[in-house]
């Protein structure tokens, strides 16, 4: 099994569906045994509600243990303040799969995945959903300790909220997708990274560290096959030396001939022909 798949897998495995008691709301993940994250405004920025997560391991119920920022703190018609992160607490239940998150935020350009629990399908019936962006860039927020990221070239549908952002080169889940930028068109999502995240609750997050089972280290495995799978610079290509020179025009029967200039790889170290 290749470790795009591996990575495909465990990203289903500790993403799961939040309905709140009136019914589907959006996406949560799991980042610490017994713990789970979401964006602050699924659960409507109230604290101590109950929760039920769904995802393919099992069920669970949970309450909402902390919301950053409160709902008090919302202005009607303006987007929900910054971080707009929660933290639910679960009560028991199968044993689940906890995300690896990153500490490090990769380049603008960098593609990642998302997966969520969207009602796309009939607009009824709430089913799993991915989508692929590219990193984009920041967005510094009225929160000084909260600057989001920014997601482009892909469509973040309605009930994503709260869904992790899986950078597939590494393995690591860099943040937790806030909210769209347009549900209706491509141009992407605004994302929570993970630094945030375990800097609101160290305490939870750090449980995580300890978690050495097998099916933690999963995560470690596959975010390491995934890096090695990254070409490297030059890969798909060979560099076979350079011509300096004028450029100018080869007249043909009238016509200006392309020229097309081709050459063997290098010569090997031991003087032989690089043909083989």
């Amino acid at each position: 099994m290749s470790g795009a798949l591996d990575l495909r897998t465990l990203l289903a495995r500790c993403t799961a569906r939040l309905d709140t008691a009136g019914g589907p709301a959006g996406t949560a993940f799991f980042v610490a045994p017994g713990y789970a994250v979401t964006a602050a405004h699924v659960v409507g920025g109230a604290a101590g509600i109950d929760v039920w997560l769904h995802s393919p391991p099992g069920n669970w119920q949970g309450q909402v243990q902390d919301v950053r920022p409160a709902a008090a703190a919302v202005v009607a018609g303006r987007p929900y303040p910054p971080p707009d992160a929660a933290l639910i607490r679960i009560a028991g239940g199968p044993q689940h799969l906890c995300a690896l998150l990153g500490g490090q935020l990769p380049g603008d350009g960098t593609p990642v995945s998302v997966r969520g629990h969207t009602r796309t399908f009939d607009t009824v019936t709430v089913t799993a959903e991915t989508e692929s962006f590219q990193l984009s860039g920041e967005l510094e927020t009225p929160d000084l300790g909260c600057t989001l990221l920014k997601l482009g070239h892909g469509q973040a549908a309605k009930g994503m909220s709260g869904a992790p952002v899986l950078n597939p080169r590494t393995g690591e889940v860099i943040g937790m997708l806030r909210s769209s930028r347009d549900t209706g068109t491509d141009l992407g999502a605004w994302v929570v990274p993970a630094a945030v995240l375990c800097r609101l609750w160290p305490q939870q997050v750090r449980l995580r560290d300890g978690r050495l089972d097998r099916h933690y280290a999963l995560w470690r495995r596959a975010a390491q096959d995934a890096a090695a799978a990254v070409p490297g610079p030059g890969a798909g290509g060979m560099v076979i030396g350079s011509i300096e020179g004028d450029v100018g025009f080869i007249m043909s029967g009238g016509h200006a001939d392309v020229v097309n200039v081709t050459g063997a790889p290098p010569a090997r170290p031991d003087g032989t022909g690089g043909e083989r």
